[in-house]
Formats: structure tokens, sequence, C-alpha cells
């Protein structure tokens, strides 16, 4: 596994991840091959799981 991605991936579930700073640092990751495509799609993905369980936990806290 490619470092590069698991470091993405503990930041992306780490608490207090800003989501939208960790988008644009994926497609810088991308664009400079740090992460292959499929890698930046299951980090994409990641991401989107991980903000919907905030999103959620928050709601339910409300």
């Amino acid at each position: 596994m490619n470092i590069v991605y698991r470091a993405a991936e503990l930041l992306i579930t780490s608490p207090g991840c800003n989501y939208d700073v960790m988008a644009t640092n994926l497609s810088l990751l991308m664009l400079n091959k740090q992460v292959s495509q499929d890698e930046y799609s299951k980090l994409c993905t990641l991401m989107n799981e991980q903000q919907n369980k905030v999103s959620n936990e928050t709601q339910a806290e409300a």
C-alpha cells in the first residue's frame, strides 16, 4: 500500500478533518501522481462516508 495513500486515509478518518481542504489535497496528490486514480477514488469515497457520518452524528446531537 502506498504510504501517501495510508497517510491520507488516516487524516480523513481523524476527528476534526477539514474536508474542503482535504478534497483539494487529494486532487493535488493525484495530479502529482502521488496516488493513483483508483486510490484517489477510494479516498474520495472514504471522505464522503466520513463526512456523512459526522453530519449524521451532529444532527443526532441537535
